[in-house]
């Protein structure tokens, strides 16, 4: 993701919220390779058999924003706070899909590519997603954060753009995360 604003999905967002309906489709495309580096993030470390690939999550990304509702986004930050949300839950939905097809199938993900905790080396994506939504129940700046910096990918500097807070606070937030999480998932 780009760190500079962007004035062309500044105009797109702008558009967006007068009822242009094309304009989401052209948000999309312009959003597409940052889209496409955030999902690229969340598979680092996986096998290549993995069934879900960063362009389909993409994909079903887009589909999914052009299928709702759109009363357009506050600003840019606010478009890649949601497409970080949105990513999240369309893994969550994947992995149930196959565990409901499988059991016992849900996607594990490597701790190490999170960045986040010694120790177990991976952990259930579902167990994860509990979690997570403990810890956007208990303050939702730090699991937009979490959402944001371990899923999208995005840098310390790009996750207090987008959080319009400070780089020192990101870092201070994601140390509290490390060792939240760490305590929740050994239990």
């Amino acid at each position: 993701m780009s760190s500079l604003p962007d004035p062309n999905l500044s105009v797109l967002l702008d558009r967006i919220r007068d009822g242009d309906e094309t304009a989401t489709g052209e948000l999309l495309n312009a959003a597409y390779s940052d889209l496409r580096s955030m999902a690229s993030s969340l598979f680092r470390g996986e096998s290549a058999g993995n069934t879900l690939q960063p362009t389909a999550l993409v994909n079903e990304l887009c589909i999914r924003l052009l299928k709702a509702p759109q009363t357009g986004w506050d600003d840019r930050n606010h478009f890649f706070r949601v497409a970080a949300r949105a990513m999240r839950n369309l893994l969550i939905d994947h992995a149930r899909a196959r565990g409901a097809a499988r059991r016992g199938g849900g996607r594990r993900v490597t701790l190490d590519s999170l960045e986040l905790v010694a120790g177990e080396s991976t952990i259930d994506l579902l167990s994860l997603d509990e979690t997570i939504t403990r810890l956007s129940e208990f303050n939702e700046r730090l699991g937009t954060i979490f959402e944001l910096r371990f899923l999208a990918g995005l840098t310390v500097e790009q996750t207090a753009e987008v959080t319009e807070i400070s780089p020192r606070t990101v870092e201070k937030d994601c140390r509290f995360i490390r060792a939240w999480l760490h305590r929740e998932l050994e239990r």
